[in-house]
């Protein structure tokens, strides 16, 4: 339950420490006096989004501090989960910053939100004003039935393959529109890698092919020119004629002086150097011959070659062996396409037939506590004077499957004897409303592990018996759990075994919302406000000290 709650620096409030006890609270103020901010400050340390607007003042923090005790809720595997050190009487704390950024602690060890929720969602349920319209929505029609049943757990199972069907079918759906475009592009790119592939990329070199072409292309004035230079080395009277009477100078020179052998020596290279060159380029002149038939074979690889490499906008034949590497894994992807599409219709049927099995057993339980539901709450119903109301949840198979299951759910009322049946939006007052939503609250609330539960002025739309009923229940709902009310009725103020004072006070020209605890004098003074404004009549008070007695 909650022992403590301690807020600093949030919104109208500069510090306030409370102490709660068991069993009944009730807190009281006028209209506008800062009990709503009560509820924002605790709804920090139960995970809720803040921003920097909540700072009373931008130079400090904000805090919010609630210690509860949870000796009695067996929250030892929350702890170890979460590597938390765990205390009997465990301290929740929410930090948030001037910039809005905001840190969750848990007995001072740092968590994230969702961390912080998964603990407090199960410690206190509060009902707040807005939350009497939720009766008439489906879904929390469905989850009043589960909680009824006890099978939220089996929901969350549900839920798990119910996403996890949804994410399947969506993930089926692209790889199928995927594929579709595959199969849509694959003649074509199987054309152009059958064109790649034929044009033998791998044993072309195409500055060779080019050489080789313009080789070819040539040989007539090639083999001419060969010719005109080997006769101009080799021929009658030619250079190696000459040379060869300088060589036989340099040998006499060399053998007169030793200082002449080098020049001999070089000569002597020199004329073997040319020859080699002569009979190169007549061998070279020899294997020159004009091919038309293979320059026209060439001719062709190379114009298609070409034609490639623009066609792909590309420069060399490396790339053009990449664009056919890419187009073979394309091909090679819609075959791997196909694989994965069967792998993730099995993903789809096995999570569809999980999920329709886990719905089949949560519908009959549902449908297994509905007739004591409907009795139950007729049964709070007449003890608020509602006597002649009949509520009958009308559940039935949805036309598909929901997050919430394989159900549809409307919930019924006849609240005046002799009326049918009718949906409640369409036959409940607000008064009638939140009589309803307490015997729901109160039915829930004994089979919930939730310590804490607070109504944030559940009372509107009622007065006088009527008010007097829902203190009963509500003392009723207090012998076993903590209660905590935010009222404007006197008849449930009087209930409480403890009484706050919410109040707003202008100091040092800046208005604060305090709280403060009632003294059973002050509580008779509050109360007889509460029947009749300021300044009470001395009957209001005798009324204010009937109702405490």
């Amino acid at each position: 339950m909650l022992l403590k709650l301690i807020v600093q620096n949030y919104a109208l409030i500069e510090q306030l420490s409370l102490d709660f006890n068991s069993g009944f609270t009730v807190l009281t103020g006028e209209t506008g006096s800062g009990k709503s901010i009560i509820l924002g400050a605790l709804g920090l340390v139960l995970g809720e989004r803040a921003d920097s607007k909540v700072l009373l003042s931008e130079d400090r923090k904000c805090i919010v501090e609630a210690h509860f005790d949870i000796s009695e809720h067996g929250f030892s595997n929350y702890f170890e989960k979460y590597d938390l050190d765990y205390e009997d009487q465990t301290v929740i704390r929410r930090e948030i910053n001037k910039s809005g950024k905001s840190r969750a602690f848990i007995n001072d060890t740092p968590v994230n939100l969702s961390q912080l929720r998964e603990l407090t969602e199960q410690l206190i349920d509060i009902h707040s004003q807005h939350q009497t319209l939720l009766i008439r929505k489906r879904d929390f029609q469905l989850n009043v039935v589960d909680g009824f049943a006890g099978t939220m757990k089996l929901k969350k199972q549900y839920q798990v393959e119910f996403d996890e069907l949804a994410k399947a079918k969506n993930r089926l759906k692209d790889l199928e529109s995927m594929d579709a475009k595959c199969r849509a592009d694959a003649d074509y790119n199987q054309f152009q890698y059958n064109e790649l592939s034929d044009s033998n990329l791998h044993q072309i070199d195409l500055e060779q092919l080019e050489s080789e072409l313009d080789l070819l292309s040539n040989a007539e004035s090639l083999k001419e020119l060969s010719l005109e230079f080997s006769t101009g080395l080799s021929g009658e009277g030619a250079v190696l004629s000459k040379l060869a009477d300088l060589v036989s100078v340099a040998r006499k020179l060399s053998e007169i002086s030793l200082e002449f052998a080098p020049i001999n020596n070089r000569l002597s290279s020199a004329v073997l150097e040319i020859k080699d060159i002569a009979e190169e380029v007549e061998l070279k002149a020899g294997h020159l011959e004009h091919d038309p038939e293979k320059i026209e074979v060439l001719s062709t690889q190379l114009n298609e070659l070409n034609r490639l490499l623009f066609k792909h906008n590309k420069s060399t034949v490396a790339e053009l062996l990449e664009v056919r590497s890419e187009l073979e894994k394309k091909l090679s992807h819609a075959d791997d396409l196909s694989q994965e599409i069967e792998l993730v219709k099995n993903q789809v049927d096995t999570t569809e037939k999980k999920m329709l099995a886990l719905g089949e057993k949560l519908s009959a339980k549902r449908n297994s506590v509905l007739l004591n539901l409907q009795n139950g709450i007729e049964k709070l119903l007449d003890q608020l004077s509602m006597k002649e109301s009949h509520i009958q949840f009308n559940m039935s198979r949805s036309v598909a499957a929901t997050r919430n299951g394989l159900d549809s759910i409307d919930l019924l009322a006849s609240l005046n004897k002799g009326s049918e049946l009718k949906s409640i939006e369409k036959t409940a007052s607000g008064g009638e409303l939140s009589r309803i939503m307490l015997a729901l609250k109160t039915l829930l609330s004994e089979g919930s592990n939730r310590q804490t539960i607070i109504f944030d002025e559940i009372d509107t739309g009622v007065s006088g018996e009527v008010g007097n009923q829902i203190a009963d229940l509500m003392g009723t709902i207090s012998r076993n759990k903590q209660v905590i009310s935010i009222t404007h009725l006197p008849q449930l103020a009087a209930k409480g075994a403890q009484h706050f004072k919410v109040f707003k006070e202008i100091g040092n020209d800046i208005t604060q919302t305090r709280i403060v605890p009632l003294s059973r004098d002050k509580r008779l003074v509050e109360i007889a406000e509460m029947l009749s404004g300021k300044d009470p009549s001395e009957a209001a008070v005798q009324n204010a000290r009937e109702l405490l007695n």
